[in-house]
């Protein structure tokens, strides 16, 4: 019985459909933006808010990552709880009430990726209220680079699409993410490019599951590259397909979209559905035509400010912080979440409450 099992599985797999590139029959049709995009580049040098006083109250960081061991043949002992209590740690005197944390969009190339996914299962497991997950992105981001860019079984897909559809029934998830479509190489040669279009088949198979689940995906998609070469008609095309298949799909645009304030109010205009993270970045030459929403002084521009001002219930904060990187020490987050409370400290008291604290809590804690 098991013998005709095993053919069975080898003929289905050596007869299943190869697909070359998404750019053939395996994409649907990209639509238009579903806005006038304004492709103006922001003047790093305009005005920008000045700082009286640090906002005092709760925040929660809704986009941190977790990263595995960094010992090449490391294992689940090395996987050490005085770290992760030591992060619990710095929350609770930050009164960063909770973290989501989730793998990055680079994590499929890590040889220890699974052990980042025990490794944050584990810090939830220990402080379950101080700690919220994020799944997926480590098995869909670079399969699905390497699948538009070489080629791919309908077998490999529904692995995929099996593997995220338990994690998200597990119950253990709030969301999945953090998927990156086109994210470029912004460390100067050491960051590999994931490039793939929005309406790439598989893609869009896997937000169509993330839809039909009701969870929140994490996205990241860079309307710009380092060059200033523009992908604005592809990134903001395909946010109109997304929504087209799944007009009620819970999509968390990250680090305010790293386009423009005129841009972020449209969309959060058309869509509203959308919700942003706001990440601080003063190294704007590692954040080159990504539209950084602090000058490089951590000073929060007034554009950026009045936007916020207008629209607070659509903006979350995001640190992007790498806990567990190589060289990334612990205490760069307290002077992370001491960038976030300046900026806030500028915003009216109700707005910076909003964006720090009430919107996430209304997300990921009611509404559960």
């Amino acid at each position: 019985m098991e013998k005709s099992i095993i053919l069975i599985l080898s003929f289905l797999i050596l007869n299943s459909p190869v697909f070359s590139d998404g750019a053939g029959t395996s994409s649907v049709e990209l639509l238009q933006p579903g806005f006038e995009v304004d492709h103006t580049r922001s003047d790093p040098k305009r005005s920008a808010r000045t700082h009286e006083r640090d906002y005092e109250g709760p925040v929660i960081d809704t986009h941190a990552h977790l990263y595995p061991p960094n010992e090449r043949n490391a294992t689940s002992a090395d996987i050490h709880k005085e770290e992760l209590n030591d992060i619990r740690r710095v929350m609770r005197k930050l009164d960063v009430e909770f973290v989501i944390f989730m793998p990055t969009p680079n994590d499929g190339i890590r040889r220890n990726q699974e052990l980042g996914v025990v490794k944050r299962k584990m810090i939830r497991d220990i402080d379950p209220d101080r700690v919220k997950l994020f799944c997926g992105s480590n098995y869909i981001t670079c399969w699905l680079d390497a699948a538009y860019h070489n080629k791919y079984t309908e077998v490999a897909v529904q692995d995929i699409l099996k593997q995220l559809s338990e994690d998200i029934d597990s119950g253990e998830y709030a969301g999945v993410g953090e998927v990156g479509i086109y994210h470029f190489d912004k460390g100067y040669g050491r960051q590999r490019v994931l490039e793939f279009p929005p309406n790439f088949n598989p893609f869009l198979r896997i937000v169509d599951l993330i839809g039909e689940k009701g969870m929140w995906l994490d996205l990241h998609a860079e309307p710009v590259d380092p060059k200033g070469r523009s992908y604005e008609k592809e990134v903001f095309g395909g946010i109109e397909l997304l929504f087209h298949r799944n007009p009620n799909m819970k999509l968390i645009y990250s680090h305010t979209a790293m386009t423009n304030p005129e841009n972020v109010r449209k969309i959060l205009n058309k869509y509203p559905n959308i919700m942003m993270n706001v990440k601080i970045e003063t190294r704007h030459e590692k954040w080159k035509n990504l539209e950084p929403v602090v000058n490089t002084r951590g000073e929060l521009y007034g554009d950026w400010a009045q936007l916020f001002e207008e629209i607070p219930d659509r903006f979350m904060i995001g640190t992007d912080f790498h806990f567990g990187r190589k060289g990334v020490e612990i205490s760069k987050y307290k002077k992370r979440i001491k960038q976030v409370r300046k900026i806030l400290g500028t915003l009216d008291p109700k707005t910076a409450r909003t964006i720090a604290y009430e919107n996430a809590k209304r997300l990921f804690v009611d509404s559960l």
